[in-house]
């Protein structure tokens, strides 16, 4: 897949996320995970709100963001 395509689907997937206010849980590659609301995102990193507290998460530490139905 093209870096640009993998581009379009991440800000998909963040973009709804924050247009419909649903939680995200976010998985890091040390097996940690956080979740939180989107609050906004570029191509290195998601900002994410936790327990009223805002986190800033590089995207290199991530291996799965999961969306909240």
């Amino acid at each position: 897949m093209e870096q640009n395509n993998q581009a379009i689907l991440q800000d998909q997937l963040l973009n709804k996320a924050i247009e419909e206010n649903k939680p995200v849980t976010v998985y890091l590659t040390r097996g940690n995970r956080i979740t939180g609301y989107v609050k906004s995102f570029d191509r290195f990193c998601i900002l994410l709100e936790v327990n009223g507290e805002e986190q800033l998460i590089f995207k290199h530490a991530v291996s799965t963001v999961v969306p909240h139905k």
